[in-house]
Protein backbone atom coordinates (compact mmCIF):
# COMPACT_ATOMS: atom_id res chain seq x y z
CA UNK A 1 0.00 0.00 0.00
CA UNK A 2 2.81 2.44 0.88
CA UNK A 3 4.48 1.78 -2.49
CA UNK A 4 1.21 2.45 -4.32
CA UNK A 5 0.74 5.70 -2.40
CA UNK A 6 4.34 6.75 -3.04
CA UNK A 7 4.00 6.13 -6.79
CA UNK A 8 0.87 8.30 -6.99
CA UNK A 9 2.65 11.27 -5.41
CA UNK A 10 4.12 13.59 -8.01
CA UNK A 11 7.72 14.22 -6.94
CA UNK A 12 10.33 16.57 -8.36
CA UNK A 13 13.97 17.24 -7.58
CA UNK A 14 15.14 20.57 -8.91
CA UNK A 15 18.84 21.35 -9.07
CA UNK A 16 19.30 25.12 -9.19
CA UNK A 17 22.47 27.00 -10.04
CA UNK A 18 24.98 28.08 -12.60
CA UNK A 19 26.80 25.04 -14.01
CA UNK A 20 29.83 27.18 -14.90
CA UNK A 21 29.82 29.15 -11.63
CA UNK A 22 32.22 26.79 -9.83
CA UNK A 23 30.39 25.75 -6.62
CA UNK A 24 27.22 27.61 -7.62
CA UNK A 25 26.60 24.64 -9.92
CA UNK A 26 26.31 22.14 -7.05
CA UNK A 27 22.52 21.86 -7.44
CA UNK A 28 22.94 21.06 -11.13
CA UNK A 29 25.62 18.44 -10.38
CA UNK A 30 23.41 16.78 -7.75
CA UNK A 31 20.50 16.71 -10.23
CA UNK A 32 22.69 15.08 -12.88
CA UNK A 33 23.76 12.34 -10.45
CA UNK A 34 20.15 11.73 -9.41
CA UNK A 35 19.09 11.43 -13.06
CA UNK A 36 21.56 8.56 -13.45
CA UNK A 37 19.71 6.66 -10.69
CA UNK A 38 16.46 6.74 -12.70
CA UNK A 39 14.34 6.76 -9.55
CA UNK A 40 10.80 5.52 -10.23
CA UNK A 41 8.13 8.19 -9.93
CA UNK A 42 10.64 11.02 -9.56
CA UNK A 43 11.30 13.72 -12.11
CA UNK A 44 14.67 15.45 -11.94
CA UNK A 45 15.20 18.81 -13.59
CA UNK A 46 17.91 21.45 -13.79
CA UNK A 47 17.27 25.16 -13.50
CA UNK A 48 20.17 27.48 -14.28
CA UNK A 49 18.08 30.43 -13.09
CA UNK A 50 15.55 31.15 -10.36
CA UNK A 51 12.46 33.19 -9.80
CA UNK A 52 9.40 32.83 -11.96
CA UNK A 53 10.98 30.03 -13.98
CA UNK A 54 11.18 28.04 -10.74
CA UNK A 55 7.53 28.71 -10.00
CA UNK A 56 6.53 27.32 -13.41
CA UNK A 57 8.48 24.14 -12.70
CA UNK A 58 7.12 23.31 -9.22
CA UNK A 59 3.43 23.86 -9.95
CA UNK A 60 1.49 20.59 -10.02
CA UNK A 61 3.89 18.54 -7.87
CA UNK A 62 3.07 17.15 -4.43
CA UNK A 63 6.63 17.00 -3.14
CA UNK A 64 9.54 19.12 -4.36
CA UNK A 65 13.16 19.07 -3.25
CA UNK A 66 15.24 22.04 -4.38
CA UNK A 67 19.03 21.74 -4.21
CA UNK A 68 20.95 25.00 -4.34
CA UNK A 69 24.12 26.66 -3.12
CA UNK A 70 24.33 28.76 0.03
CA UNK A 71 27.19 30.75 1.50
CA UNK A 72 27.01 31.57 5.18
CA UNK A 73 29.46 33.22 7.57
CA UNK A 74 31.68 30.55 9.02
CA UNK A 75 30.12 27.75 6.98
CA UNK A 76 32.14 24.69 6.02
CA UNK A 77 32.17 23.97 2.28
CA UNK A 78 30.34 20.74 1.56
CA UNK A 79 28.07 20.90 4.59
CA UNK A 80 24.39 20.98 3.73
CA UNK A 81 21.26 22.06 5.53
CA UNK A 82 17.59 21.30 5.07
CA UNK A 83 15.26 24.25 5.09
CA UNK A 84 11.54 24.66 4.59
CA UNK A 85 9.54 27.60 3.33
CA UNK A 86 8.95 28.62 6.95
CA UNK A 87 12.68 29.24 7.31
CA UNK A 88 12.35 32.10 4.82
CA UNK A 89 9.41 33.84 6.49
CA UNK A 90 11.63 36.29 8.38
CA UNK A 91 14.07 36.82 5.51
CA UNK A 92 13.88 39.83 3.28
CA UNK A 93 12.17 38.86 0.05
CA UNK A 94 12.47 41.00 -2.97
CA UNK A 95 13.21 41.28 -6.58
CA UNK A 96 16.07 42.76 -8.45
CA UNK A 97 15.98 44.08 -11.98
CA UNK A 98 17.43 40.67 -12.97
CA UNK A 99 14.68 38.53 -11.52
CA UNK A 100 12.83 37.30 -8.47
CA UNK A 101 14.48 35.20 -5.78
CA UNK A 102 13.26 31.72 -4.84
CA UNK A 103 11.37 32.60 -1.63
CA UNK A 104 9.55 35.46 -3.35
CA UNK A 105 8.56 33.26 -6.30
CA UNK A 106 7.19 30.57 -4.00
CA UNK A 107 5.31 33.10 -1.87
CA UNK A 108 3.73 34.48 -5.06
CA UNK A 109 2.71 30.98 -6.10
CA UNK A 110 1.12 30.31 -2.70
CA UNK A 111 -0.99 33.46 -3.18
CA UNK A 112 -1.82 33.08 -6.88
CA UNK A 113 -2.30 29.31 -7.34
CA UNK A 114 -2.28 27.81 -3.84
CA UNK A 115 -4.08 24.63 -4.89
CA UNK A 116 -1.37 23.86 -7.47
CA UNK A 117 1.64 24.40 -5.19
CA UNK A 118 3.53 21.48 -3.61
CA UNK A 119 2.25 20.22 -0.27
CA UNK A 120 5.83 19.54 0.77
CA UNK A 121 8.77 21.67 -0.30
CA UNK A 122 12.27 21.00 1.01
CA UNK A 123 15.38 23.03 0.31
CA UNK A 124 18.77 21.37 0.48
CA UNK A 125 21.20 24.25 0.84
CA UNK A 126 24.80 23.26 0.17
CA UNK A 127 27.53 25.35 1.75
CA UNK A 128 29.88 26.52 -0.99
CA UNK A 129 33.38 27.93 -1.16
CA UNK A 130 33.72 29.61 -4.57
CA UNK A 131 30.82 31.17 -6.46
CA UNK A 132 32.79 33.98 -8.06
CA UNK A 133 35.06 32.22 -10.53
CA UNK A 134 34.03 30.68 -13.82
CA UNK A 135 34.55 26.93 -13.98
CA UNK A 136 32.47 23.84 -14.64
CA UNK A 137 34.43 22.11 -11.84
CA UNK A 138 33.49 22.50 -8.19
CA UNK A 139 36.03 22.99 -5.43
CA UNK A 140 37.22 19.68 -3.92
CA UNK A 141 35.27 19.90 -0.64
CA UNK A 142 31.98 20.66 -2.39
CA UNK A 143 32.55 18.03 -5.09
CA UNK A 144 33.32 15.44 -2.39
CA UNK A 145 29.96 16.21 -0.72
CA UNK A 146 27.85 15.49 -3.84
CA UNK A 147 27.46 11.72 -3.23
CA UNK A 148 26.31 12.36 0.37
CA UNK A 149 23.79 14.92 -0.85
CA UNK A 150 22.49 12.56 -3.54
CA UNK A 151 22.04 9.83 -0.92
CA UNK A 152 20.28 12.26 1.43
CA UNK A 153 17.87 13.42 -1.30
CA UNK A 154 17.16 9.85 -2.31
CA UNK A 155 16.26 8.98 1.31
CA UNK A 156 13.98 12.04 1.59
CA UNK A 157 12.18 10.96 -1.56
CA UNK A 158 11.54 7.53 -0.07
CA UNK A 159 9.95 9.10 3.00
CA UNK A 160 6.92 10.34 1.05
Amino acid sequence: MADALRSSVKRLVLGVGNPIGTDDGVGIHVARELKKLDLPGVEVEELPASGLELLDMVVGYDKVIIVDAIKTRGGNPGDFYTLTEDDFVRSVHGASPHGINIPTALAMGRRIVPEQMPRELIFVAVEVEDIENVSDKMTPKVAKAVPRIVEFVEERLKSS
